[in-house]
């Protein structure tokens, strides 16, 4: 059952199907990495978009960038099916892939994204592990996800849910009429930074950047306009105590070289 609902995610969440939506995610990820790594919009080489879905993050990315050639990869074939039905440009490679299991040698990629991925991968720790090995030495992975302490779970929009523990959760999605169980699994900030530095990653928060200064980095929305004003009557000394808490991760992980 679980692999099946992991497979039908895009017939599923109506949210896939909003492809502005996606667009202006697109354009955030941009920003972040042209931040991080100035040279990558003048660089050439492979890179890898990790549960890329319709492939509209990937289309956006490789459209600026045109030195790069890029692989999507996603589990749910349906999804594929429809990027490529949109006409995906010829330099956007797609294929069928598990995440904890992807078919590329060693070293492949020059950056890879993952993107709100991981809290749908039933082993996290097995695609963190899998980024590690296909990224080269000095490589950059962009990487974002909820937060299991954020206040409203973003997939369901039920207060407190991924607090709850696993078996009341359930229940409460079943009676939601969404999905048959609670099949995300989302991390505290704890565990996912001690997961993130064991497999040998440096990491580099975006998250307060992106608070600080959402225009150039492309979000809009209620919810950002109010952590953003939240988050500059906050000292800085005192922000470290705020992250477990942030509905969501933007990092940049990045191998040693």
């Amino acid at each position: 059952m679980r692999e099946s609902y992991q497979r039908d995610y895009w017939r599923n969440w109506e949210n896939c199907k909003d492809l502005e939506l996606r667009r202006r995610k697109a354009q955030k990820i941009r920003a972040i990495l042209e931040d991080a790594v100035p040279q990558i919009s003048e660089g050439r080489g492979w890179a890898l978009d990790v549960g890329c879905s319709v492939a509209v993050v990937s289309e956006h990315l490789v459209q600026c960038w045109r030195g790069w050639r890029l692989c999507g990869v996603d589990i749910d074939e349906e999804a594929l099916q429809v990027a490529r039905e949109r006409g995906v440009l010829f330099y956007l490679h797609l294929c069928l892939g598990d995440a904890m299991q992807l078919p590329f040698r060693d070293s492949a990629f020059d950056w890879i994204l993952c993107a709100q991925v991981y809290e749908h991968v039933p082993n996290w720790h097995a695609l963190l592990e899998e980024i590690y090995r296909l990224l080269r030495p000095g490589g950059v992975c962009f990487f974002s996800g909820p937060n299991r302490f954020a206040l409203v779970e973003a997939h369901y929009g039920v207060p407190f849910l991924s607090w709850l523990p696993r078996s009341v959760a359930h229940r409460i999605v079943r009676w939601s009429g969404r999905a048959p169980f609670y099949y995300e699994h989302p991390v505290s900030w704890w565990t996912l930074k001690k997961t993130i530095l064991a497999c040998g990653f440096e990491i580099e928060d975006y998250t307060y950047r992106l608070l600080e200064e959402p225009e150039r980095f492309c979000m809009d929305g209620y919810w950002v306009r109010l952590f953003s004003k939240l988050i500059h009557v906050i000292p800085f000394p005192l922000r470290r105590w705020c992250t477990p808490l942030l509905p969501n991760f933007n990092l940049i992980l990045r191998k040693p070289a």
